[in-house]
């Protein structure tokens, strides 16, 4: 277990140093602590905007401690990171509901912002291959089950929920969060247009995971299915028809 009371103390030390240094454009504060939901084991993960020019130093004047991962990107590297299509891409979530704790030049929010969300045209994409991908694992899983190939049904049921996840999220224009945040995220910030309450849809992920329930993996499937015909996804579940969904 971290000492918290000293983690803060590196922290406020460490972000009283990067504001007297203008080498450093943005300190943006990430993981759990970014997003208001650290445990009793996190650290500072700092992520530090620095000058083009400043980079190199920056990297041996703030390296990582014992309280403090620091993450340090230059200005111009970070314009590009996790942008839609880059081998950066993953890490979107890491700017959704985070906003930049140093912002020395105006501009580190606005490249948070537009981190942390998904435009329309790229929601779309994602979404349209997540419900594809998902709709081809449930198709497994259910016909796996019904054959009894148990233990196949199960690889395949919780194959299927990172797919049903991140076509529901696209769907809403919203980044898909890690793992880790799912319950944190859905707790706080309800699907709109997924007519399933957080608390109920949580359970049947877990129970899907812990079993792959035949019956509720149908259940969400009809579920997913309204809500992509809703949303002008009639194209991708045609494809799917005839197949067997149980």
């Amino acid at each position: 277990m971290i000492n918290q009371y000293k983690a803060k103390d590196a922290y406020e030390a460490y972000q009283e140093k990067a504001r007297n240094d203008d080498r450093i454009l943005g300190v943006i504060l990430g993981g759990g602590r970014g997003k208001g939901a650290a445990s009793e084991n996190s650290d500072y993960d700092v992520i530090l905007i620095t000058t083009d020019e400043g980079f190199e130093g920056i990297k041996n004047d703030y390296p990582k401690t014992e309280y403090i991962d620091s993450l340090p990107h230059s200005l111009s590297e970070f314009r590009e990171h996790a942008r839609i299509g880059s081998a950066t891409q993953y890490d979107k979530y890491t700017f959704t509901h985070n906003i930049a704790v140093i912002d020395k030049t105006g501009e580190i929010q606005k490249l948070i912002d537009e981190k942390g969300r998904l435009e329309p045209e790229d929601a779309r994409k994602i979404a349209s291959n997540a419900l594809g991908g998902y709709l081809n694992q449930i198709h497994r899983s259910l016909k796996n089950l019904r054959d009894g190939n148990e233990l196949a049904g199960r690889l395949d049921a919780n194959e299927s929920i990172p797919l049903l996840l991140q076509f529901i999220f696209a769907v809403e224009n919203r980044v898909c969060p890690y793992n880790k945040f799912l319950v944190w995220e859905l707790t706080n910030y309800p699907l709109i247009k997924f007519p399933i309450s957080s608390t109920d849809f949580i359970t049947k992920i877990e129970t899907i995971i812990k079993s792959a329930d035949f019956e509720t993996q149908k259940e969400l499937l009809e579920v997913t299915r309204k809500l992509a015909l809703e949303n002008n996804f009639k194209a991708e579940i045609e494809d799917w028809n005839g197949y067997y969904f149980g």
